[in-house]
């Protein structure tokens, strides 16, 4: 269901100075061109099992989801779902598919007889009457009910899903098999709503663009996504574009398969030819296949948000299921000279480790941990603000208005201190302070070393009053960043 985003009311700009519950679920959303899932619709499974139940268990979509499912080792949750969109890049067949016919016996099916009604591209399809006394298997079955409905239709019995699916015959917009209605032989053949059918409309070939249009006015529970499909470089750069425009509020796990990355400082990858030459924000280049690209949405979904010290890089962590696809120095050194992440196997001495790197992102936040928290904070802005305006008070342009206001934010700076997000006790260098301060007009630099955070309402002018909107208010928070890398001596005092 569609729903105006609180952003209408409270609008958040992400925002960085550089150096000289949530009101999230972090799920990650994989798209893919599989047919079993429903156009238009955002499909949410709780488990890599359900997946291999709906799309098959040698299926790509089951793979990504097994991986994902996992998170990292040894987070202290898993994710709690995985979500998927339906790509459409040639026209498609409207369908509908039964319930599951699981553990039941063809036999059972001998007994149907009668007729279905559905509509078949927009006009009322009523079947002759079906009898099955005779099918000896489920394709025997589903050859007779496709005779029945007509020529408008095909109809195939899918061995691995225990399903029917009757397809239309035309594809595009308005390609449609609806559900049936509750006739005995439909509710027989699990053909109905009532017995789990399902349905998918048809449609035309659509734009990335416009599919994550759609995607995002369905559901906003995610902040990475990345295909399943091998994207041509086109369509790569039409989501990156589509990332980048999003004001900084998801995030886009590109794979890259080809050896330019593996070439050390190479303009011809497609970091460098594409995403760093047109400026593009928020993409989190991978080499490898799309396994590879699915564990930062898997490491993503797995940060606990609630337990103290819960933020941690990605860099450092492990995967299960999968194996390092980086061995050797050159080959890593080239990679991150050109901006991509990779799976590394890495050993000096008798000490062995699997993790990966480096966890860079491109924009202004630099570091997937550093991009998570923001998007995670301002989520929870929004729900502060929301709470507080909908629970039946007012506040005006003063002192107690401001103040009320400026309350709401402080659960979401306690939770963020105690996630991670939030540092205090770190030492900015001068030229970040002199910004913040000639923003506000005074010294905040105490307040942000020993809290973290500064919260800074504005003078508001007449005009701000009449609109009712309390505008230029910036909440200033320190990330701290995360060490990552150590470089030191160590020196032998004879």
């Amino acid at each position: 269901m569609s729903k105006i985003p609180l952003s209408r009311d409270f609008n958040i700009t992400p925002s960085t100075v550089n150096a000289a519950g949530t009101a999230l679920d972090v799920y990650g959303l994989l798209l893919s061109d599989n047919e079993l899932l429903p156009v238009g619709k955002v499909t949410e499974f709780t488990s890599a099992a359900d997946v291999g139940s709906a799309l098959g268990t040698t299926s790509k979509e089951y793979r990504a989801a097994s991986l994902y499912m996992s998170g990292y080792d040894n987070s202290t949750v898993r994710p709690g779902a995985v979500l998927f969109g339906r790509l459409v890049k040639s026209p498609v067949a409207g369908w509908l598919l039964s319930g599951s016919f699981k553990g039941v016996k063809i036999d059972a099916l001998k007994t149907v007889s009668g007729t279905i009604t559905l509509t078949v591209d927009g006009e009322s399809v009523t079947s002759s009457s079906i009898n099955l006394t005779s099918v000896t298997s489920f394709t025997d079955a589903a050859a007779a009910i496709a005779t029945a409905i007509g020529s408008g239709v095909t109809v195939d019995w899918l061995s691995i899903q225990s399903r029917f699916i009757i397809r239309s015959a035309t594809t595009g917009a308005d390609s449609e098999v609806s559900l049936a209605d509750d006739s005995v032989a439909a509710i027989a053949l699990k053909l109905t709503a009532n017995t789990a059918a399902t349905n998918s409309p048809g449609a035309a070939a659509t734009s990335i663009t416009d599919t994550m249009a759609a995607i995002v006015n369905q559901n906003q529970d995610w902040v990475m996504t990345s295909s399943l499909v091998e994207f041509t470089d086109d369509e790569k750069e039409e989501l990156c574009a589509w990332v980048n425009a999003s004001n900084n509020r998801y995030a886009y796990s590109l794979h890259d398969t080809s050896a330019a990355p593996t070439v050390a400082n190479n303009e011809a990858c497609f970091v460098q030819s594409v995403v760093v030459a047109n400026g593009f924000e928020n993409v989190f280049a991978v080499y490898g296949t799309y396994l590879y690209a699915v564990l930062s949405l898997a490491y993503s979904a797995s940060l606990n948000f609630s337990r103290t010290n819960g933020r941690v890089s990605y860099k450092f962590r492990a995967f299960a299921g999968i194996a390092p696809n980086v061995t050797d120095n050159a080959t890593a050194a080239a990679l991150e000279s050109n901006g991509y992440n990779f799976y590394g196997a890495y050993g000096q001495n008798k000490t062995m480790a699997n993790y990966v790197s480096n966890g860079a992102i491109t924009g202004k936040f630099l570091w997937l941990d550093s991009f998570i928290s923001q998007v995670w904070i301002n989520a929870n802005l929004v729900a502060a603000f929301a709470n507080l305006f909908t629970n039946n008070s007012s506040y005006a342009f003063n002192a107690p208005g401001y103040s009320s206001v400026s309350a709401a934010v402080i659960d979401v700076a306690t939770n963020a201190i105690n996630f991670g997000a939030v540092r205090p006790g770190v030492v900015l260098d001068q030229a970040q302070i002199n910004i913040v301060n000639d923003a506000v007009g005074t010294d905040i630099s105490n307040a942000l070393f020993t809290q973290g955070w500064f919260f800074y309402i504005p003078v508001q002018t007449g005009a701000s009053r009449t609109e009712r909107s309390l505008d230029g208010a910036i909440f200033y928070y320190v990330d701290g960043q995360l060490i990552q890398d150590i470089n030191m001596t160590s020196t032998n005092i004879l």
